[in-house]
């Protein structure tokens, strides 16, 4: 994993945000290449870094990946 992390506020769930998952489950996501993943409004790419509250997340097809380590 390399890239830099983008510092977010905890998830506002009122505002727009994409689904979260584990880095290691093994999951089918089917998505437009170009889906882009939101957190709290915000709209990031694929394999975009964000670290909220000591956690990193990466966008992967339109959904967050929980990544494993701190942020």
């Amino acid at each position: 994993m390399s890239g830099e992390k983008t510092q977010v506020a905890a998830r506002d769930e009122s505002l727009k945000n994409s689904d979260i998952g584990d880095y290691e489950e093994d999951k089918t996501v089917v998505a437009d290449e170009d889906a882009k993943c939101h957190w709290n409004g915000a709209e990031f790419s694929d394999g975009a870094l964000i670290c909220a509250e000591g956690v990193t997340y990466e966008c992967h097809f339109s959904s967050w990946m929980k990544m494993p380590g701190d942020c």
